[in-house]
């Protein structure tokens, strides 16, 4: 199973893409290019290992030098140099700004997970697509529904732990509400509008949320009904994210004891095929409005 280990800078992992498929369309190895005679007349230096990070966006830093002595190496053309080149002027920062304190007091109970990964990536997606199976996503739930649903799901944790794990997805819906995202699209089970909870009043109130928030105009959310039976949704939830700087998606999937992140074009084809084909058998945001008017009216009773 892959690592859940995010590029330290999603315009770096762009430019390593781009530098990889170079390479592989020249049929070269990069042991090959670590000994290549383009690097050694032109003074720099990489081995295999050193290369093999930066085609993975696992660089720190990664200097115009090596960049255009790699394209030369490769015989890129001018089209193909330019856009690479550009993006080395774009923002090259970590995948999000250092963390703020709350994630990092926390870090014990996110490292498990290791799904701190995910919360430097969210805020920079402009694209979120989120399927979720029995309950709301994280960037719409209250407290109260939060701190119920990461007890069951986590019943390893103390209650302080718990709380300090609601704390986060609080704050992390202040980030995110701040950040890049333009497009968020909720795709969410039938299965979430019953009490699963154990607590009428507490659904209530999160369907409220839900209300709410599908009035945003950045916000879409369909309800998938029941009959459609088993579909590649049940699998599990997952998340697929669009970034500015980066030409390709990224998916996100949260299992029972890891978070796994895949960028590979036929990982990410899979699962925008699956969202895709679900968001369209969905009921439509006006439908899905009169699902959820519904279902509160019923739980004020």
């Amino acid at each position: 199973m892959p690592e859940a280990k995010t590029p330290w800078s999603l315009t770096l992992s762009e430019v390593g893409l781009r530098l990889e498929e170079l390479r592989e369309r020249r049929g070269l190895t990069q042991g090959d290019v670590a000994g290549h005679e383009v690097l050694h007349r032109r003074g720099v230096k990489i081995d295999n290992s050193g290369l093999s990070r930066l085609e993975r966006g696992q660089r720190r830093r990664v200097t115009r030098d090596l960049v255009e002595a790699l394209l030369e190496c490769y015989q890129a053309s001018a089209t193909e140099s330019s856009e690479i080149q550009a993006l080395l002027n774009a923002d090259t920062t970590p995948a999000g700004r250092p963390r703020p304190a709350l994630w990092r007091r926390n870090a014990n109970l996110l490292g498990p997970m290791q799904f701190e990964g995910f919360l430097k990536m969210e805020r920079r997606a402009a694209e979120l697509w989120n399927y979720e199976r029995d309950v709301w996503p994280g960037l719409f739930q209250i407290e109260d529904y939060a701190r119920i649903v990461i007890s069951r799901m986590r019943p390893e944790l103390r209650p302080a732990e718990v709380k300090a794990l609601v704390d986060v997805r609080m704050d992390r819906q202040q980030q995110v509400r701040g950040g890049a995202p333009k497009d968020f699209r909720a795709l969410v089970d039938e299965s979430a509008f019953r009490d699963t909870i154990g607590d009428r009043s507490v659904l209530r109130r999160q369907l409220e949320r839900i209300r709410a928030e599908s009035e945003e105009h950045r916000n879409t959310i369909r309800i998938l009904p029941d009959l459609i039976g088993v579909h590649p949704g049940s699998a599990g939830a997952f998340v697929l994210m669009g970034f500015p700087e980066a030409a390709r998606q990224v998916v996100w999937v949260e299992t029972m004891v890891s978070s796994v992140y895949f960028d590979g074009d036929e990982d990410v084809q899979r699962y925008t095929a699956a969202f895709t084909n679900l968001w369209e058998r969905a009921l439509d945001p006006t439908e899905t409005r009169m699902r959820l008017e519904k279902r509160i009216k019923e739980l004020e009773q």
